[in-house]
């Protein structure tokens, strides 16, 4: 709408511009302005949106900083307790590895006992060895086989008790798994508002348009409260303007004060009162197009304030809408961090099952150690015996040898003993014969003795008839020799 006064229309078309306004005119086009400033009322809410919006960007600022802060917090602290099952992780599968390893040594072990114990089934005790009648013995009937299983059922309770700590361990973390199941859902069910998104809160610029819509719509009444004052101005220039102006005035509610107070009536009528200031014609011509220029605009200035009214309004439920999501956002976040604390409780009970998890690895890793090095006993034991029975075959062999060239050094003794002997009888008796008639017997009471015989004999503990039998040292074959002389050099 226009300010100031400008020039009249002279086109003679025949509109309200080609003639002056009549005092009917005039008193119509200041009804229509004081009617106009009903729009008070919009002005009065769009303040009301002002201050209310001011209030909730103010909570936005807060809310969205705490709403910041509660996410980093959960974010950091989802991380720490990602940490800690995958701590829990690390110890697993350094434990299994060990045991993985721990269980080849021990299979590697109890094969090698086996094969040892398998050799000890399959190597027969030599029949020379046996008593006569006797059924076949084998090296394993010598052990005592009960060791073995015992430490076999030893290992196996200590495999059974790894399994069940690993049993335990996977019940907590099934929990502590279900647990961070449930706070990754609750955080997934967030609320997701524009600042969660890593964009700035929409409130600043919502509001600033606000502003401006407020600055415009006080703008435009302010050119509403000028063409009331002009339009107050004409009548007062117009002769009988002053009494239609007041009768006008009596008739219409006052749009800023609708309910006045009866003592204010004076003050409603005091505005025609006082005296105009004087016009020139020209002026008064000037001002008077002005007014009815400005009257064309008044109807299209009451819809922009209108308009920019329902703007703010639509404005602030945005704005509200928001704020909305904000506070959900807030009460979620209270419900995630709820869950988190519950999450946390149960990271002791995690921490404790691996430690007691760790703890009874060591006792059943010291157990089986400590197996496995009496399976390497009893197995260096065993193959030793063999080595051993193997030996005894040659040593037995070996002996017979010996013994069988000692009887025939024996004997070739005897023989020549036997010789002495026949030649000393002999002699004994060419010199008796030769001598004896000239020789006393108390001469020497020896002179017609016989000589003594020297025999050969075994001594030692033979029992009786063996020597002559040769059952002393048992024959035990070439062909069981030769097998032991074989598998020792094979023993290395």
């Amino acid at each position: 709408m226009a300010t100031s006064p400008s020039p009249p229309s002279s086109d003679g078309s025949g509109s309200l511009y080609a003639r002056e306004p009549t005092l009917e005119d005039l008193v119509e086009l200041f009804v229509a302005s004081k009617r106009s400033l009903n729009s008070t009322t919009t002005l009065w809410r769009a303040d009301e949106i002002v201050k209310a919006a001011r209030q909730l960007l103010e909570e936005n600022a807060v809310l969205s900083a705490k709403n910041s802060f509660l996410r980093c917090s959960l974010d950091d602290q989802i991380d720490n307790l990602e940490a800690v099952r995958r701590g829990v992780d690390l110890v697993e599968g350094d434990v299994k590895n060990e045991f993985k390893n721990l269980l080849h040594s021990l299979d590697t072990s109890f094969s090698g006992l086996q094969a040892s114990m398998t050799t000890l089934r399959e190597t027969p005790i030599s029949p020379a060895l046996q008593p006569p009648d006797t059924p076949q013995k084998y090296l394993y009937d010598f052990i005592d086989s009960t060791t073995v299983t015992a430490l076999k059922d030893s290992l196996r309770a200590c495999i059974d008790r790894y399994n069940d700590a690993l049993s335990t361990l996977h019940d907590t973390t099934d929990a502590f798994d279900d647990s961070l199941g449930a706070l990754h859902a609750t955080i997934t069910a967030l609320p997701q508002t524009v600042t969660t998104n890593s964009a700035p809160s929409p409130l600043p610029n919502l509001f600033h348009d606000l502003e401006v819509h407020a600055t415009e719509a006080a703008n435009c009444f302010a050119s509403l409260v000028q063409h009331y004052d002009l339009c107050v101005t004409a009548l007062k220039h117009t002769e009988g303007g002053g009494e239609a102006a007041s009768a006008a005035t009596n008739s219409t509610a006052d749009p800023i004060n609708p309910h006045p107070d009866p003592a204010s009536a004076p003050l409603q009528t005091s505005t025609f009162a006082s005296p105009p200031e004087p016009l020139t014609s020209d002026e008064r011509l000037e001002m008077l197009a002005v007014v009815q220029k400005d009257a064309a605009e008044v109807d299209d200035v009451v819809t922009e304030i209108r308009d920019r009214g329902a703007e703010m309004e639509y404005l602030l439920s945005s704005i509200s809408a928001h704020m909305t999501l904000l506070r959900e956002e807030r009460a979620a976040l209270a419900a995630a961090l709820h869950t988190l604390d519950t999450v946390a409780r149960s990271t002791r009970a995690q921490l404790t099952a691996a430690k007691d998890f760790i703890a009874a690895w060591n006792v059943e890793h010291a157990a089986i150690v400590h197996g496995i090095d009496e399976w390497e006993s009893l197995r260096e034991f065993y193959e030793a015996f063999d080595v051993a029975y193997n030996n005894l075959i040659i040593e037995i062999a070996a002996r017979r040898s010996r013994h069988e060239r000692a009887k025939k050094k024996a004997k070739e003794a005897q023989r020549e003993l036997d010789a002495l002997y026949d030649e000393d009888v002999a002699a004994r008796e060419a010199f008796t014969a030769a001598q004896g008639d000239f020789l006393p017997l108390d001469i020497w009471p020896g002179l017609r003795d016989r000589p003594r015989r020297f025999e050969v004999c075994a001594v030692g503990p033979v029992e009786e008839g063996d020597e002559e039998e040769g059952k002393s040292i048992p024959d035990v074959g070439r062909e069981v020799l030769e097998m032991a002389v074989e598998r020792v050099r094979e023993r290395g």
